[in-house]
């Protein structure tokens, strides 16, 4: 399985829902399925968002980047800053709606799913090194 195929595959998925979201094409397309879900919203945000996290971060393989005696994910802090740039770029589109709690849910899913990747990432190392011994 090649993951950095998967990751662009998904960012250009992404990438279409959003173009679609700014054009207002996402209410006829999505806004009923979404709407029938208890929080569906809010679950899609954590769950995309948490799945290009997951994604990205495998990519680079959980590389860390340290600030101020501070370990993140690059992949997590790259997905986040994308993410909280596209949220606040909703307040320039009339169809689409600037939202604290999607942003909260978006950052949920950027760590949650970052720590599922780093939990992948070190499980692959250690099978991994058993081989090689």
């Amino acid at each position: 399985m090649n993951i950095k195929k998967i990751t662009i595959g998904y960012i250009i998925f992404i990438l279409m829902i959003i173009v679609l979201a700014d054009q207002g094409d996402y209410i006829a397309i999505l806004k009923d399925w979404v709407d029938m879900i208890p929080y569906g919203d809010k679950g899609g945000h954590l769950i995309l968002m948490g799945l290009l996290s997951l994604t990205v971060n495998l990519s680079f393989k959980c590389t860390l980047w340290t600030v101020n005696q501070h370990t993140f994910l690059k992949g997590s802090v790259i997905v986040a800053v994308l993410v909280t740039l596209e949220e606040i770029s909703q307040l320039f589109f009339s169809y689409r709606t600037f939202d604290w709690e999607d942003l909260l849910f978006d950052y949920l899913g950027i760590w949650a799913f970052g720590q599922l990747a780093w939990y992948l990432n070190q499980a692959n190392h250690s099978v991994t090194d058993e081989n090689m011994n």
